[in-house]
C-alpha cells in the first residue's frame, strides 16, 4: 500500500504508530473507525489503536518463554497459556502435543495435506483461513 505523507512526523516509506493513529481515528462514520491503510472496521477505538500496530510493525507484547511478539496483551496471554498448559491431545503421525483439540485437529491438515481454503482468482489452495486472507492481498493491490 502506499504510505501518505501526512504530517512532519512522518517521512517517506515510514509511519509512526502517533501519525497512524491520528490519521486513521479520523476516519470516523456514524460511530465505526475505518483504518484507512486496509478495510479493517470497528465501533471500538482500543480496538483499532491494537490493530494499527499491524501496519506499524509494533508490538509492544513479548513473551518471556520464547521470541514471540504480539500487538495486544489479550494474545500474549493466550500464548503464554499454550507454553504452560496441560497437553493432553498428542499427533498420532509426530511428536506434536496439545491444549486444546481443535488445535490437533487443525495440525492434522499438515498430515493429510487437506486445504480447504482456495483462491478464487489462481490455483492456490491453503490449510488455514488467515494463509488465504493473506494471499488474497496479491490480487487487491
Amino acid at each position: 500500500f502506499a504510505l501518505p505523507s501526512c504530517s512532519p512526523c512522518c517521512f517517506a516509506g515510514s509511519l509512526s504508530f502517533k501519525c497512524l493513529k491520528e490519521e486513521s481515528l479520523t476516519a470516523v462514520q456514524d460511530g465505526l473507525h475505518s483504518c484507512r491503510q486496509c478495510t479493517y472496521v470497528t465501533k471500538d477505538r482500543a480496538n483499532m489503536e491494537t490493530h494499527l500496530r499491524i501496519h506499524t510493525g509494533e508490538f509492544l507484547f513479548e513473551c518471556h518463554l520464547c521470541p514471540a511478539t504480539f500487538s495486544d496483551s489479550f494474545y500474549l496471554r493466550k500464548h503464554v497459556g499454550a507454553h504452560t498448559a496441560k497437553r493432553s491431545f498428542s499427533c498420532a503421525h509426530c511428536s506434536a502435543s496439545f491444549s486444546v483439540k481443535f488445535n490437533l485437529q487443525r495440525h492434522m491438515a499438515i498430515h493429510t495435506k487437506e486445504r480447504p481454503f482456495s483462491c478464487a482468482h489462481c490455483d492456490v489452495s491453503f490449510s488455514r483461513k488467515y494463509r488465504l486472507k493473506e494471499h488474497m492481498r496479491i490480487h487487491t493491490n
